[in-house]
């Protein structure tokens, strides 16, 4: 019983520093370098003596009286409630859990980011270099830290901090994983979570442009009879690109063969990409060919896979070229999600751009059905 009562208070004594830590940035005094140490030598002290200690109090027999049930709860709850963005992973930057506020400064909810790389947080360009300092660091080779910038919300640079983690009952360590926003990205209060006032009216706007573009790209086909069906689909195309993407690439099928027309931005840092893209075989571009096989829709939140938009003529990655952050593609099938496919339209989001949500994902596939007949007359006219 001694044991359960030390245990107890100094869990207590734990939580209320960490109650303390979670406080203090809301004093502007405050100073996030230091709250981040303070912070890290915390999370060091849960790891490496809390957590060991009651492994070893719950296996010394018997069932843990319900006060230890209870702190077992709230220490789980201890990695949640950091005051600062962590996450745990494995040696190849899978994330097995982030706190709220990683949720928060990443713009990907926990349970997304649950089991997905997490290299996937960082513009591809970053990517490998965590990658590697990860596998270092789970190999035992010391803690590393590295700046990178993130792929999603406002895209601002943060030091990432990687520990090594050994977790009791577990022979592989573990890669405590902390990022910090730097002085070009300071952690402020337009980084967190909006009122639900503001947050429910963003989404109510962002449903009625959606409805807006259904509207636009109905109208859009509704002029095929005069227009063509060609010059209706790719109108369509355009007006995606204009909404929801930096890039819009349509793919037709007509007699067993995809052609295809791409509508890319104006002015792009790469002028020969947007012709690589227009002459690439799109059955040499892996997501085209499985969505219009299978007359499915991918959305690719992080675009992690580079290769999955195919490669252009010298072997490089097209999604690498165009800085891909974000990809939905959907093939044009009436009723929609039902074979035959007539083509796929795909959708690119670069840069720092967020990526696509599940309502934008619906808004297209319908949009994409409605395409998908205007195809078939485009077949039928062939």
């Amino acid at each position: 019983m001694s044991q359960s009562r030390a245990f107890g208070r100094a869990f207590e004594d734990f939580a209320a520093r960490v109650e303390e830590l979670r406080a203090a940035p809301a004093n502007q005094e405050s100073d996030p370098a230091v709250l981040l140490d303070a912070a890290l030598v915390e999370l060091e002290h849960a790891v490496d003596f809390l957590l060991p200690a009651y492994e070893e109090f719950t296996s010394s027999g018997g069932r843990p009286p319900t006060g230890a049930r209870a702190e077992q709860r709230l220490f789980k709850a201890i990695f949640e409630n950091l005051p600062v963005p962590v996450a745990l992973v494995d040696g190849e930057t899978v994330v097995r859990r982030v706190n709220a506020a990683a949720a928060e400064l990443t713009g990907l909810p926990a349970g997304y980011a649950a089991g997905r790389p997490m290299s996937g947080f960082l513009r591809p360009g970053d990517r490998p270099a965590l990658r590697s300092q990860t596998a270092a660091v789970a190999r035992g080779e010391g803690s590393r830290s590295l700046a990178a910038q993130l792929a999603q919300r406002t895209g601002g640079r943060v030091r990432v901090t990687l520990s090594e983690a050994h977790l009791p009952g577990e022979s592989d360590p573990a890669v405590l994983v902390v990022l910090w926003p730097t002085s070009d990205h300071a952690w402020s209060a337009g980084d967190r979570p909006a009122p639900a006032t503001a947050a429910s009216a963003s989404v109510a706007a962002r449903e009625a442009m959606l409805m807006d573009l259904l509207d636009r790209t109905s109208g859009v086909l509704l002029a095929a009879a005069a227009d063509g069906p060609d010059t209706a689909l790719r109108a369509a195309t355009s007006a995606l690109r204009e909404e929801l993407a930096d890039w819009a690439v349509l793919d037709l099928l007509r007699d067993g063969v995809l052609t295809r027309h791409v509508s890319g931005p104006e002015g792009t840092d790469d002028p020969g990409l947007e012709k690589e893209i227009a002459q690439q075989d799109p059955a040499a571009c892996p997501v085209v060919v499985e969505v219009v096989g299978a007359a499915s829709a991918v959305l690719d939140g992080l675009a992690e896979d580079r290769g999955r938009f195919g490669l252009d003529s010298g072997g490089a990655s097209l999604m690498g070229r165009a800085d891909v952050a974000s990809l939905l593609s959907v093939a044009l099938t009436a009723p929609v999600g039902e074979p035959p496919a007539r083509g796929a339209v795909t959708l690119l989001r670069t840069g720092v751009r967020p990526s696509f949500s599940l309502a934008e994902a619906r808004c297209v596939e319908r949009i994409a059905g409605h395409m998908a007949l205007v195809a078939e007359r485009n077949a039928a006219q062939a």
